[in-house]
Order: structure tokens, then C-alpha cells, then sequence
């Protein structure tokens, strides 16, 4: 045996793991935006102009 102490493997850095979800946040984040502002998704029903709405049917 030697009497080296055992160096324990290095510990996970949190702040790298803080900084990749962040990332992942954001990138989720301005996909969004961007989607809505360019257009997005839109329906194909469209209702007539004096159709009215649901809320003032209650």
C-alpha cells in the first residue's frame, strides 16, 4: 500500500450546470417569441366579421 492520500474526483460545478439550463431557457424563450411574432401558428376557421364574440353571449 502507499501512504499517498487518495485524491477524490473533482465534484460536479454547479455553475456550469446553472449556466447550461439558463441557456436552454433562454434559447427556449426567444424560439417563442420569435414564433409568435413572425406569425405563428393560425387558425383555419375564421369567423365572420358580426359574429359575436363569446363573451357577450355570457
Amino acid at each position: 500500500m502507499t501512504t499517498e492520500p487518495r485524491t477524490r474526483p473533482p465534484a460536479r460545478d454547479r455553475d456550469r450546470r446553472a449556466t447550461v439550463l439558463a441557456t436552454l431557457f433562454l434559447a427556449a424563450s426567444a424560439a417563442t417569441l420569435a414564433y409568435v411574432l413572425l406569425g405563428g401558428h393560425h387558425d383555419a376557421v375564421e369567423l365572420p366579421a358580426d359574429a359575436p364574440s363569446n363573451a357577450a353571449r355570457g
